[in-house]
């Protein structure tokens, strides 16, 4: 697959006018905007977590599966919790704006949770994590998502990917991060393998029978592997009981079946360290841990390992100086929505040093 390198600063600078054209409001357009750049810098593009999620979230928009005027409804609440009703509105506004609450909510109480339902897609779990830990507390969400893996033994997809992102501050030049889903691969991969022509790896999927397959066309029409087998399954279960039942939102089969309500579930939590220690023995404790995590001897041909995270804060520093991959069928697809919105704005493409090395026109079809 084709795959340019293209300047930060240009991607969000038509992303944000893609969002303006859609009618987003400038406080919906920077939690996208930050949300999809997020994606961007830290992600493998296979992954679907950056701008090209764009031509998407306007197709739900234009269905009015997405409510960009939608009020978020408190329908039960405690001193550290509270339960929100979405209706329908911008996933990724009603996440963060609901792990705003629970900052608020742990500044007071020492921990505070926000349970949503009647939400829509909310992009990466890691991202909304973070926003606690930016804050200086340790951070959590949690989403359901539509069927796509099968019970442990079965072929017929019940349960989702079911995101978590957890997010820990440190003193160092990074926080904590675990952003994952429960299966060992989503969609978006298998489908940049199909793209390419290329197998995937025997561990992420199943064919429609239940047989393990390197063909992406037969892991497409199956289900999803779930990370440590049947303990993922369970992981993703028991995350459907507190985003899908618990919450009332949809769950299992039912979560995204429905196009003019998907009724997504999300839990965002957070928590203050210093009501558990002060602040200063809990980054000296957690030093310490992280330093006996670094000591570990590796194994034959490894050299270092990582902290969660830490993979993540790389690829973003290297992006940021030298730009971010782009596959050019997500390109076109943007240009296609640029041009469908009546967008015009140059994107420029850099080398493996950063420099600019021409520019596209998005919404007119030129290069130059």
């Amino acid at each position: 697959m084709n795959v340019l390198s293209v300047s930060p600063s240009s991607l969000r600078e038509l992303g944000e006018m893609l969002l303006d054209a859609m009618g987003l409001s400038p406080s919906q357009k920077k939690w996208v905007a930050d949300a999809l750049m997020h994606g961007a810098l830290s992600g493998h593009p296979g992954q679907g977590q950056g701008f090209d999620k764009l031509p998407r979230m306007w197709q739900r928009i234009q269905a009015k599966t997405i409510d960009l005027h939608a009020r978020v409804e408190t329908r039960a609440q405690g001193s550290t919790w509270a339960l929100w009703e979405a209706h329908n509105g911008l996933g990724i506004q009603v996440a963060a704006q609901a792990m705003e609450a629970a900052v608020e909510q742990a500044k007071e109480q020492g921990m505070g949770a926000v349970f949503v339902r009647g939400s829509t897609h909310l992009s990466s779990a890691g991202f909304h994590a973070l926003l606690a830990a930016e804050k200086g507390l340790l951070g959590l969400c949690m989403t359901n998502a539509g069927p796509e893996m099968a019970p442990w033994g079965g072929t017929t997809p019940i349960l989702g990917t079911n995101p978590w992102g957890m997010a820990v501050p440190t003193t160092g030049p990074f926080p904590l991060l675990l952003d994952i889903a429960l299966t060992q691969s989503g969609k978006g991969m298998v489908r940049w393998h199909q793209e390419q022509g290329l197998p995937i790896p025997t561990h992420w999927a199943f064919a429609p029978d239940g047989s393990t397959t390197d063909d992406p066309t037969q892991a497409l029409a199956g289900t999803l592997v779930p990370i440590g087998e049947y303990k993922g399954v369970g992981l993703s279960f028991m995350t459907d009981v507190l985003c899908g039942v618990l919450t009332g939102a949809a769950f299992g089969q039912d979560c995204y079946a429905d196009p003019k309500r998907h009724n997504v579930g999300h839990v965002l939590m957070a928590i203050a360290p210093e009501r558990f220690m002060a602040r200063e023995l809990f980054y000296q404790r957690l030093e310490e841990f992280c330093r006996q995590y670094k000591s570990s001897e590796t194994m034959q041909g490894v050299s270092e390992v990582y902290l969660p995270g830490e993979l993540e804060y790389l690829r973003k520093r290297e992006r940021l100086r030298q730009g971010i991959p782009v596959s050019s069928s997500a390109l076109e697809a943007l240009n296609q929505l640029a041009q469908e919105l009546d967008v015009s704005c140059q994107l420029v493409m850099t080398g493996t040093k950063g420099q600019d090395e021409g520019a596209m026109r998005m919404g007119s079809g030129h290069t130059s």
